[in-house]
């Protein structure tokens, strides 16, 4: 729906997750929600909305629809302006003319309400979506006391090239979803990262 990308992508994927919990295909306590880059905001957003999943991932996301409004595109030598009104975030408005669609569909705006455990991360280096959104999305679930522990990977764009990194990613991602799905430990999860 234009002027509600993130409650739309709410509305879609949480009719779809409970049709088939109604099914009686998987464990309605036990599912997961990942997301990178446009899916990393929605899954942001999404777990602002519900309390459906048991945990979730979220890669390289936009946090706050009004900050990254106002943002470069580094990748592309342009304002991300445009990408808000007439392409893939479907506002069909200037931040300026609907403030409050851009923070009813901002992750950081509606943070509060999160209770869905949240491994982030990011690279330093990404051009697509400013690194500085993951920071701003981590300091304010902290400061909230909500469980999340965000990875951020030095010299690394919007996907990570590094092989080192991309295993170091895959590793972390199942041990967070054994840990919060099945319940296998994970002394990084429990200790947290320094």
């Amino acid at each position: 729906e234009i002027g509600n990308v993130g409650i739309s992508a709410t509305d879609c994927v949480v009719s779809a997750v409970n049709e088939i919990i109604a099914r009686g295909l998987i464990f309605p306590n036990k599912i997961g929600l990942t997301g990178h880059s446009f899916g990393g905001y929605e899954t942001d957003f999404i777990i602002t909305q519900t309390d459906l999943f048991a945990a979730a991932v979220a890669g390289s996301a936009a946090t706050d629809m009004a900050s990254f409004y106002l943002t470069m595109g580094w990748n592309t030598g342009k304002p991300d302006m445009w990408r808000f009104e007439s392409q893939q975030w479907r506002m069909g408005k200037s931040l300026f003319e609907d403030w409050e669609g851009y923070s009813r569909n901002s992750p950081i705006t509606n943070a509060v309400n999160i209770s869905t455990p949240l491994l982030s991360w990011t690279g330093d280096n990404d051009l697509q979506v400013n690194w500085s959104q993951s920071i701003e999305f981590y300091l304010a679930l902290r400061r909230l006391k909500k469980q999340h522990i965000m990875l951020l990977y030095p010299g690394e764009k919007h996907t990570l090239n590094r092989l080192e990194n991309q295993k170091d990613l895959s590793i972390r991602l199942h041990q967070w979803f054994d840990y919060h799905l099945k319940g296998i430990k994970a002394d990084w999860i429990e200790t947290g990262l320094k």
